[in-house]
C-alpha cells in the first residue's frame, strides 16, 4: 500500500483550561485574569503577526491545515482582531473551545479535520510566539513519505526540527543567535502516524518525545526562530551548539528562508 497524507497543524491562542497553567494558578478565574490581561494580549498578537501566523501564510506548498485554538472567553476586541487577521487565509482556520481539560481539546481539535483518503496524519505543532521556514509544510511532507516506506507503516514516528534561530527581547539589547538542538523543540515539532493513531505530538513533552518514538532529528536548513520574551511559559533553554554564525550569515539565512530581517526581528 502506498501510503498518503493530510498535514495538520495545531497552535494554541491563549486556551483557558484548568489543566494548562495549573501550576501557576489555583482556579480558572486566576488564569483567565492572566491570560486576557490587555497588555500580555498585546504582546501576544505583536508576535503572532509578525513571526507565526506570517511563517503558515508563506509556506511555498500551502496544502495543509492549520487549527488555531482560542478561548470561547476570549474577549473583543481580541476576538474580532484574530478572525480578521485569519479571514484571508483559508487555511487557517480559527476554533474556539470550552474550558475542558487541555489535552483532549487538541486532540478533539487534531481529530476534527476531514481526512478525504489519506492513510496518515502529518500532525505538527507550533508556538503562537514562534515560526517555521517557508518550506517546512514541503520538506515535512517529503521527509513524511520518505521515512514511512521504509519503515512498518503503522508505527508512528517523529520529525524533529532542531536547527534554527533563537530572538531574545529580555535583555536590553535584542539578541538574534542560531542554536542546532540536540533535542526535540516546540516550533514544528511533528508527529507522522495511521489515521486511526490516537495521539498527536502534545502528548509529551517535546523534550522527551525520543523516549516515545523513533525520532528523525532534521538540521538541513534553519526550520523554526524561537521568541524570548516577558511571557514564555516554559524557560526557553537551549540544548545544543549556539552562537556559532556570523551576523552576516545570519542575515542571509533569515532573508532565504523566512523572508525576514534583523530589524524584523529587533522591532519585536
Amino acid at each position: 500500500m502506498v501510503a498518503t497524507f493530510k498535514t495538520i497543524g495545531l497552535l494554541r491562542f491563549s486556551v483557558l483550561t484548568p489543566t494548562y497553567y495549573s501550576e501557576r494558578f489555583k482556579t480558572l478565574e486566576q488564569t483567565a485574569v492572566h491570560l486576557f490581561a490587555p497588555e500580555r494580549m498585546e504582546l501576544r498578537f505583536r508576535l503572532f503577526e509578525a513571526l507565526c501566523l506570517p511563517s503558515l501564510a508563506r509556506q511555498s506548498d500551502p496544502d495543509f491545515t492549520a487549527l488555531v485554538l482560542t478561548a470561547q472567553a476570549l474577549p473583543e476586541p481580541w476576538l474580532s482582531r484574530l478572525e480578521t487577521l485569519l479571514a484571508p487565509l483559508p487555511n487557517i482556520e480559527l476554533r474556539q473551545v470550552g474550558s475542558d481539560k487541555h489535552y483532549p481539546l487538541l486532540r478533539a481539535a487534531y481529530q476534527s479535520v476531514d481526512l478525504g483518503d489519506a492513510t496518515h496524519r502529518i500532525m505538527f505543532r507550533l508556538d503562537d510566539d514562534d515560526a517555521v521556514d517557508r518550506d517546512f509544510i514541503a520538506r515535512t511532507k517529503r521527509l513524511a513519505a520518505g521515512l514511512v516506506a521504509l519503515r512498518d507503516q503503522n508505527a508512528p514516528l517523529i520529525i524533529a526540527c532542531n536547527r534554527g534561530f533563537y530572538v531574545d527581547t529580555t535583555q536590553s539589547e535584542t539578541e538574534v543567535f542560531d542554536a542546532c538542538e540536540r533535542a526535540p523543540l516546540a516550533a514544528g515539532t511533528t508527529l507522522v502516524a495511521p489515521v486511526d493513531y490516537p495521539n498527536n505530538p502534545y502528548r509529551y513533552v517535546h523534550r522527551k518525545l525520543p523516549q516515545y518514538y523513533d525520532c528523525y532529528s532534521d538540521i538541513s536548513v534553519p526550520a523554526y526562530i524561537r521568541s524570548i520574551h516577558g511571557d514564555n511559559k516554559s524557560n526557553p533553554t537551549q540544548m545544543g551548539l549556539t552562537r556559532k554564525m556570523k551576523p552576516r550569515q545570519i542575515a542571509k539565512a533569515l532573508k532565504a528562508h523566512f523572508h525576514l530581517t534583523f530589524d524584523d526581528l529587533k522591532a519585536l
